[in-house]
């Protein structure tokens, strides 16, 4: 062992009656105790922002199926949908749902939000009053019938960010989109 008062001495006390045990090696087993398996670190978690005109929750408009998979893992629920516009592919996970082109290569091409806890820098989102969103979003385009706000022109090949508010002019969804049509 160390003398007193050398770098190190204190981490090499012995702790209780067993003289093997140090205080050094106590820290380790409580680090390695703390450290997480390594499976459980292969899914990265998403990262809780809504990027207006980009993406939301780690996932970019224009990624792959596969690349969302990365970001959230398996979803939930994986539906077809069928509209005017085309054929869609929703996967969804507790309070976000893609929307992807159905069909090879099919890119992302909506991001919608409900959960509390993915919001803009400013503070805004699902929750938010309608009051909240006009100040931290001045300017924007807001209306009463339907009861949203958007920001981003709604012209073919734009993106639009989208805020839709519920009777209570609370915040319901956020979502992230491309124009299609």
């Amino acid at each position: 062992m160390r003398a007193r008062g050398t770098p190190g001495a204190s981490a090499l006390r012995p702790v209780g009656n067993d003289p093997r045990m140090t205080t050094r090696g106590l820290a380790l087993i409580a680090a390695a105790s703390l450290a997480p398996a390594a499976g459980a670190m292969a899914t990265p978690l998403p990262d809780h922002l809504i990027r207006p005109g980009v993406g939301a929750g780690g996932v970019r408009l224009g990624m792959s199926e596969g690349e969302v998979l990365k970001v959230l893992g398996q979803p939930d629920t994986r539906v077809p949908r069928r509209t005017g516009l085309g054929a869609f592919i929703d996967l969804a996970w507790p309070g976000i749902t893609v929307r992807r082109w159905d069909g090879a290569g099919g890119r992302v091409v909506n991001i919608a939000i409900t959960d509390r806890g993915i919001r803009m820098r400013n503070g805004v989102g699902v929750g938010s009053s309608r009051a909240a969103v006009r100040k931290a979003l001045p300017g924007t385009d807001c209306d009463e019938s339907p009861r949203l706000c958007m920001i981003g022109e709604a012209i073919p090949g734009n993106t639009v960010t989208t805020i839709r508010f519920g009777r209570t002019k609370r915040v319901t969804e956020v979502s992230v989109g491309r124009v299609i049509d």
